[in-house]
């Protein structure tokens, strides 16, 4: 007997078509899962990116592997000297993933180093308009405008962010900014003041050198040796304290207490560079060019030979106390060791001046800028700021000007540098190179042309 296939019904259909559809979307998704994989993984090169995040569409998770990507990428090109392509790389790490510090914080110190502090500072204050109760960003943040100068600028950011009370659980550490700020902005009756206000800091341990630096500058100076000496004892304390103390002891007459605090300073810190440098300078202020201060010289480049930097670190004391034969020493120890010269030639420079030969000294930066790309902003602008104050000393104005052309072009995107060099021309009494960072210069005067006959 024949057996009739069923006549199939209108249900059983649709639920064949749901199970195809649902087979297809299965399909289509795992297909558009896997190309979107692949674009991350072989086409971008992307391997922060994880199938899971693709498979259940985490945007964010995608955007922060694409992002810590970007950072790994800007370290790689960084060290490969590809500034540009570093840059790159860590702007678009920054917009993919905002809120990564430390991957903003990275962005931020190669901005700094290759001399674009104002785009620095802007990578700054954007974190800190995103999250300004983090002490990561804050501490960089207000670190780095009142090292610049921009103490004012800190003062109005500080009311901004945190109102004028500056509340908050870090309103310890905004107020000890806020003196800092008052003290360079407004003077120390300012400080004084606001002091007197912010009365709790006077019992915050961490408030102490800043209140010894108020105390320094409206002439309790005995009270505020005290307070720093006794400060540089707790673990809290960093170089900048150590040599703070250093320098007002100094100041105060007393060599042999600042002496012992340099010794202190390099126990605490026996691989840093800088502890070992301030023990140099004060002993030469104790007893200058004594036996000292030469053995000290002499061991400091014995332990620390290995270290290119430290030649470099040296020559700066050595530039700005007029050690000549010092820097002569440096600049021929790096040559034998091929290290980079440019630096060293500087600080020898530095040195000339206090001695007055400017000639040799505009001899040495002409050798320099010959041997010298703009692509290297950090090194040109020192360069350009001794061109400027040596054509001063020699009283030759038109180069002033012309150096200080070249200077404001090359700080044309840095707000800060370019302020900072006004305001270190004024000090030294260059009022042309101040106009010519300011743009009011005047057009120099067309020389008379004598008419042939």
């Amino acid at each position: 007997m024949k057996h009739n296939p069923a006549t199939p019904t209108p249900g059983n259909v649709l639920r064949k078509l749901a199970l195809y559809g649902c087979i297809g979307l299965l399909v289509l998704y795992a297909a558009g899962v896997g190309a979107g994989y692949a674009w991350f993984r072989f086409v971008r090169k992307n391997d922060g990116v994880r199938l899971v995040d693709v498979a259940l569409l985490q945007v964010g998770a995608i955007r922060r592997g694409i992002a810590a990507q970007h950072f790994a990428n800007a370290g790689k090109e960084r060290a490969a000297k590809n500034y540009q392509a570093a840059y790159l790389f860590y702007s678009a790490g920054v917009r993919q993933d905002p809120a990564n510090i430390p991957g903003r914080l990275a962005a931020v110190e190669f901005l700094r180093a290759v001399g674009a502090g104002s785009l620095a500072l802007g990578l700054l204050e954007e974190g800190l308009a995103l999250t300004p109760e983090d002490e990561r960003l804050i501490k960089p943040t207000f670190d780095f405008l009142l090292a610049a100068g921009r103490d004012r600028h800190a003062l109005e950011l500080l009311k901004q962010r945190y109102g004028a009370e500056l509340s908050g659980p870090n309103s310890a550490l905004l107020q000890r900014y806020e003196i800092a700020a008052t003290l360079t902005a407004e003077g120390a009756p300012a400080a004084k003041k606001l002091l007197e206000r912010r009365a709790g800091l006077l019992h915050d341990p961490a408030a102490i050198p800043v209140v010894a630096r108020v105390l320094w500058e409206t002439a309790e100076r005995a009270k505020a040796v005290e307070l720093q000496h006794n400060y540089v004892r707790t673990p809290a304390a960093v170089y900048a304290d150590f040599a703070l103390l250093a320098g007002w002891q100094i100041t105060s007459g007393h060599a042999a207490e600042a002496v012992q605090t340099a010794r202190n300073a390099v126990e605490r810190f026996p691989r840093d560079l800088e502890p070992r440098v301030l023990l140099i300078d004060v002993l030469m202020v104790e007893t200058p060019n004594g036996p000292a201060g030469q053995e000290a010289i002499a061991a400091y480049l014995r332990d620390f030979s290995a270290r290119p930097e430290a030649l470099a670190e040296l020559a700066v004391l050595a530039g700005r106390k007029g050690w000549v034969e010092l820097n002569r020493t440096l600049y021929e120890i790096g040559a034998t060791r091929q290290l980079d010269l440019k630096p060293l030639a500087l600080s020898y420079c530095d040195a000339l001046v206090r001695e007055a030969r400017y000639r040799q000294i505009q001899a040495v930066l002409a050798q320099l800028e010959a041997q010298t790309t703009e692509e290297s902003p950090p090194f040109m602008v020192q360069l350009r700021q001794r061109q400027v104050i040596v054509a001063a000393a020699l009283g030759d104005t038109e180069s002033v000007r012309e150096f200080a052309r070249r200077l404001a072009t090359l700080l044309s995107r840095d707000a800060d540098g370019l302020e900072g060099c006004r305001r270190l021309f004024g000090r030294l009494g260059i009022p042309d190179a101040v106009a010519e960072l300011s743009g009011r210069a005047k057009p120099a005067a067309k020389p008379a042309v004598t008419a042939r006959k």
